[in-house]
Parts: structure tokens; C-alpha cells; sequence
């Protein structure tokens, strides 16, 4: 059956292959998103890079190593295991590593070598630098009195601002202007001048993308996470090109080491998956936040946490889950799976079993030195959480256009996407649309909890006597499609999918079909929300299908081969050899 089983995986990945190709990106998304990171660079030549070219490669690379690893599988599972093993291994590796780079684009970043995101540093290096002193949520604001008072009012009242401090919505700029002391009250004189000249910087590289990025829905960051970013642009000094590059740097030296720690915890061919995931999977592509700042570190945080699980490290995973819970939150189900291992085995056994008092202990050291470190930052008490929970709460009713995860899915109506209800007569023209996805998922709401309650127990179910890095992996690829709504990029979360290979290797090829599903949805015709509601639903089935494929009887034992029996030395020792049998 798994003979089957992996020959029609490894079809299906196959016949998409070529159906993912082509364009560089989905023939719907709106021109203004393919303005965010670059201007339309001019038609490539045959022989010169192009973002399509390494869309190509990453697929093949995907599919070649399906492929290798399934042809790797039938010569161990045919007692042929020596059999090119060094090539096979090599071959291996080095898909894994082109996976890697093929995130990167392999080195073509966001066209030639415009590495640096600077959409994405804007709200990011002003928010973090100026926490204590810009309003909660910043910094669309200040922004607007800081462009004011160098460009003059006239412009900025041309032009409009997401309110997130309040609605969400798309809005005048009148109202701050009229009363900038909300803003400039909680900054020194020379500390203004500080963030007028930041402004100024970043309307200059935006160029006329910056009315455009006062739309965008800003910083968010949670009080934990803006720690270290707080520490680092105020090191790094003034908003200048070569501050942007050092502080993007930071991404990719936790993306290696992240890639690092999966090798070294989990071997060769896992790693080389995760990182074919991650190259090849449509919503988290660089496009989104390649080359920003510290948009990644509670990837590498929750995902290094649970390589420390598998090494026997508790102490050192749980305060790494602990951290990426408190950057973004939603990792918290990561922490969750080994969470709901302890307190059934402190039921059952009356005690909790010592590996899973190491992991709360290294959470709440990691909280204990978070918590305080936040304050310190924000120059400020406990309201610094209330604010952040309230933004939080904003956030999540106001749907997205590239929204994904089962919410989504609920919210979602043929007849009511964003096709049909966009209007362009409005000063958001995505309110109605907006309104109307709300009140579809009211209606739908207590089948969410409830599809969620069967999810979660049956994670419960599956890994309550697993260990706790692999409760922690399948909380988190199940239940975070499920339970949250989040917009694409942070969709690399799924890369822990890989590690369940320990136990069904079927699991590894199926995350890769899934990666190449999301690019074949993409040459759909239809809009980008369309696009990215069937992502979601392709990734939620995926959580279903590891469930289902854990609780199948061959799934303990289908990641080790099947011992050879015990020979007799003697023909007076049978009750020997079955003893060493059964041991």
C-alpha cells in the first residue's frame, strides 16, 4: 500500500509540475501589489535571470527530489540500501541546499540585486525605534504631521492613510493634522527631528510608492518582539541604505541557522524537504518579506525549539517556543502539543514526567526575562499589553485579501469576493467586501469552534504518548490553519510538517505536492482572494490528511525498517531467540 501510495504522490506531483510554471506572478493580483517591492522590470533575455526561470528551477528541484527519495526508499525497503548510496546522498544534499537558495531566488532577491525591502522597513524600523513614543498603534501618524511640516500640509491632505489606530479603514489625513499633539506630546524636540528625518528617508526611496505604504496595515509587532528591534535601530542609528542592509541581514543568518538545526536534528532528507517547501510554497515566497527586518524570527525561534526537543535539549526548546510565541503569538501551538502532553501524563501518572518540567521551566525563564525586558522598551506599565491586545482584536476583524486558514474558508462566497463587491467610489473600496466576509463567518461561527474542538482533540488523541517534539510539530501544522487567520507569508510555518516524516514518510512527498498545488492555483482565473482561500483550504485538508495517514496502523513502524529475526546458534536455544525476539 505505501508502494502505491507514494507512486501516486509522486504523479500527481508530476502532472503539476508543469501546470505551475509560467508568469512571474498570478495574472489577478492588482497592479499596486506588483508595486510594492519593485517597478515591472523590462522583458528578460533568453539567457538572463528572471523571477519565472527560478520558479522553474525551484519546481524541478521540488519534483526531483520526490522522485529521488521514493527510488531511495524502494532500494532500503528491498534490501538494497548500500546500493549508489553516497550519489544518493549527495543528490540529495544538494537539492536541499538549491532549496535554500531557491527561496533567495537564487540571488535575484526582488530583481537584480535589490535585496533590501524598503516597504517593509518603513513601519517596521519606525515602530521599533520610536515605540515609546509613537501612539499604538504607529506610524502612519506621525508620518503624516512629519511630511507636513517638510512638504506642507496641501500634500498630505491630497492624499489618504490607513486609519489603524481606530477603524482599520482606508481615511482622510484632516483629522491628525488637525490635532497633532496626539502624536508630537510624546516626543522631545530632538527626538521629532530624529523621526522627521527617518520620514524623509523613506519617502525618498518609496518615491511614489510611499502613498501607497501609509495604506498598508502597519506595525503590529507584540511588546515582546519589539525588545530586541528597539535595541537594534537605535544602535544602528539614523534610516540610510547601508542601516536597512545590516538590519536585513538579520533574516537570512536565522534562516540559515534554522536550516542548520533542522539537518543536524533531523538528518539529511528532512531537511532537504523542509527546504524545498520553503522554496517552492507560493504564499510565503520571498516576494512578501524577503529582505525586511526580523520577519522571520519566530520561525527559526519555533522551529529551532522543537530541533532542540528532538535532541533531548527541554530546556533550551521550550524557552525557543516560548520566544516565538510571544513574537507572533500564533506559534503558541507549537508549545501547545507538549503543553497537553504534560498535563495528561500529571493526570494519569499524578506527576509530570521530568522532560516536560524542563520545557515549562525554560518557557518561564524565557517569559520571566520578556516580560520586564518589555517594559523596559516601552518606557511605560502593563498598558503597553492592553494596547497591543486591543490592536490585536482590530486586526483580526478585518479581513484581508490574502487571508488564508480555515476562518477564510468559512468567510468565503462565491458571490461575494472581491470580484463582485470592490468599489472603486469608495474611500476603502474594499469596505463592503469587508463587511459582508464578517458577516458570512458570524453565521458559520459555531461550526469554527466546533471543527476546531474535533481537530484539536484528535491531535490530542494522536501524540498525547508521542514524544514532545512531535506533539508540538502536529499541533502546530494542524491547528494553526484551523484556528487562525493569517495572512499568507507567515505560512512557512508548515516547514514542521517535514519532521513527521520520522514516523510516515508518505507525509514529506504530500507537504511537497501541497507547495506545488498553491503555485497551480495561482494560473487560476480568478482574484487574488479566490487564490488565496483555495491555498487555505488546500493546507487545512493537509493538517486532516497527516491525521488521518498518523492513525493508520503501519505509521509507528513505516519510518524504521522492520528488524531481521534472531537465528538460533544452537537447535536447543528456540525459547532464547524468541525472547530476544519479543525484547
Amino acid at each position: 500500500m505505501s508502494r502505491l501510495l507514494r507512486a501516486a504522490v509522486l504523479g500527481i506531483a508530476l502532472v503539476a509540475l508543469p501546470a505551475t510554471g509560467g508568469a512571474d506572478e498570478p495574472s489577478q493580483v492588482p497592479a499596486v501589489q506588483l508595486r510594492n517591492v519593485r517597478k515591472t522590470p523590462p522583458k528578460p533575455g533568453l539567457f538572463s535571470y528572471s523571477e519565472s526561470k527560478a520558479n522553474v528551477l525551484k519546481l524541478a528541484s521540488a519534483v526531483a527530489l520526490a522522485g529521488l527519495l521514493v527510488w531511495s526508499w524502494h532500494l532500503e525497503e528491498t534490501g538494497q540500501k548500500g546500493r549508489y548510496r553516497r550519489a544518493r546522498r549527495f543528490a540529495i544534499g544538494l537539492l536541499g541546499v538549491l532549496g535554500v537558495a531557491g527561496w533567495f531566488n537564487f540571488g535575484g532577491f526582488h530583481g537584480g540585486t535589490n535585496f533590501i525591502h524598503v516597504w517593509e522597513h518603513y513601519p517596521l524600523f519606525t515602530g521599533s525605534n520610536y515605540f515609546p513614543q509613537l501612539p499604538a498603534p504607529p506610524p502612519y501618524g506621525g508620518s503624516a504631521l512629519s511630511e507636513a511640516e517638510r512638504y506642507g500640509r496641501e500634500r498630505v491632505l491630497r492624499r489618504k492613510m490607513r486609519d489603524i489606530a481606530s477603524t482599520n479603514l482606508i481615511g482622510s489625513t484632516a483629522d491628525i493634522l488637525a490635532n497633532p499633539e496626539r502624536c508630537t506630546a510624546h516626543f522631545t524636540p530632538a527626538r521629532w527631528e530624529a523621526f522627521k528625518q527617518d520620514t524623509a528617508y523613506f519617502i525618498r526611496r518609496l518615491g511614489n510608492r510611499w502613498e501607497g505604504s501609509q495604506k498598508d496595515h502597519g506595525f503590529n509587532g507584540t511588546p515582546w518582539w519589539t525588545i530586541v528591534p528597539s535595541i537594534l535601530t537605535n544602535l544602528a542609528g539614523p534610516a540610510t541604505d547601508r542601516t536597512l542592509l545590516l538590519l536585513g541581514l538579520l533574516d537570512p543568518v536565522l534562516i540559515l541557522s534554522m536550516f542548520a538545526g533542522i539537518w543536524w536534528a533531523f538528518g539529511l532528507e528532512i531537511f532537504a524537504v523542509a527546504a524545498n517547501f520553503f522554496a517552492v510554497n507560493f504564499p510565503s515566497r520571498f516576494y512578501w518579506n524577503g529582505g525586511a527586518f526580523l520577519r522571520y524570527d519566530y520561525l527559526a525561534l519555533s522551529v529551532l525549539g522543537i530541533c532542540m526537543l528532538r535532541k533531548a535539549r527541554p530546556a533550551a526548546g521550550g524557552a525557543m517556543l516560548a520566544a516565538g510565541a510571544a513574537f507572533r503569538i500564533f506559534p503558541v501551538f507549537f508549545a501547545l502539543g507538549p503543553a497537553m502532553q504534560g498535563i495528561w501524563r500529571w493526570i494519569k501518572e499524578k506527576a509530570m514526567p521530568p522532560r516536560h518540567r524542563r520545557i515549562a521551566l525554560g518557557a518561564l525563564l524565557a517569559t520571566a526575562v520578556m516580560v520586564p525586558g518589555s517594559l523596559l522598551v516601552a518606557k511605560g506599565g502593563l498598558e503597553v499589553y492592553g494596547e497591543f491586545a486591543t490592536n490585536t482584536l482590530k486586526h483580526s476583524d478585518t479581513p484581508l485579501t490574502n487571508h488564508m486558514g480555515l476562518r477564510t474558508v468559512l468567510s468565503w462566497r462565491p458571490w461575494s469576493n472581491a470580484k463582485h463587491l470592490k468599489d472603486e467610489r469608495l474611500e476603502d473600496p474594499f469596505k463592503v467586501w469587508k463587511e459582508t466576509r464578517l458577516a458570512n463567518f458570524e453565521k458559520l461561527k459555531p461550526l469554527f469552534y466546533l471543527l476546531n474542538l474535533a481537530l484539536l482533540w484528535l491531535v490530542f488523541r494522536r501524540s498525547r504518548d508521542e514524544e514532545p517534539w512531535f506533539a508540538a510539530a502536529l499541533c502546530g501544522i494542524v491547528m494553526i490553519p484551523a484556528a487562525t487567520e493569517l495572512t499568507c507569508y507567515y505560512y512557512a510555518f508548515m516547514i514542521p510538517a517535514a519532521f513527521l516524516m520520522e514516523r510516515r514518510r508518505e507525509i514529506g512527498l504530500w507537504l511537497i505536492v501541497l507547495a506545488l498545488a498553491t503555485h497551480a492555483i495561482t494560473k487560476m482565473p480568478i482574484w487574488s482572494d479566490d487564490q488565496y482561500m483555495w491555498m487555505g483550504l488546500a493546507t487545512v485538508a493537509y493538517g486532516m490528511l497527516v491525521l488521518w495517514m498518523l492513525a493508520r496502523p503501519e505509521a509507528a513502524s513505516a519510518a524504521q525498517p522492520v528488524p531481521a529475526p534472531a537465528v538460533a546458534k544452537r537447535a536447543g536455544a528456540p525459547k532464547r531467540a524468541a525472547a530476544g525476539k519479543q525484547r
